[in-house]
């Protein structure tokens, strides 16, 4: 269900301002799903990134995202105490954990990839495939100007 709220003319109409809306539309509408599982979309980042890279140093984990150390660090923190996350001190650097999926990590990211492609769906619901196409390539686009605008 869809509630009218009133945007300034100019913010209608700015593809930013557009993309971040979507964003924070999109980040709870995922919490939403993730929450019966005892999940968040901040939660399952670190679990699908193992699922996909497989077992990783905790510093390499930081490299490969958004996620800057200390949120991370609470993070791995919180999966570990749920029992989805493993971490091991490395023998050659005692200052470095190797963090690998358990079992219920590697249900957890099932569930969050499972739940991040329905919110998608939904998100492209009624559009034609070249119509959902060319959104991604339009905002992969914008991104990358942004990007490159950030750099200069």
């Amino acid at each position: 269900m869809s509630t009218e709220i009133e945007i300034h003319p100019e913010a209608a109409v700015a593809p930013g301002y557009l993309a971040n809306h979507a964003a924070r539309v999109f980040n709870r509408a995922v919490d939403d799903g993730l929450r019966p599982h005892g999940l968040t979309l901040a939660l399952i980042g670190p679990l699908l990134l193992l699922s996909w890279k497989g077992a990783m140093l905790q510093r390499d984990m930081v490299r490969a995202s958004a996620i800057k150390q200390p949120a991370m660090v609470a993070l791995l923190d919180k999966l570990e105490a749920m029992g989805m996350i493993e971490r091991q001190v490395m023998a050659a650097d005692k200052r470095a954990s190797a963090v690998s999926l358990t079992e219920a990590g590697r249900s957890g990211a099932a569930i969050g990839r499972t739940v991040l492609l329905e919110v998608n769906a939904m998100g492209v619901a009624g559009f034609s495939d070249a119509e959902a196409a060319q959104l991604v390539a339009l905002l992969i686009r914008l991104i990358a100007n942004l990007e490159n605008t950030a750099k200069n």
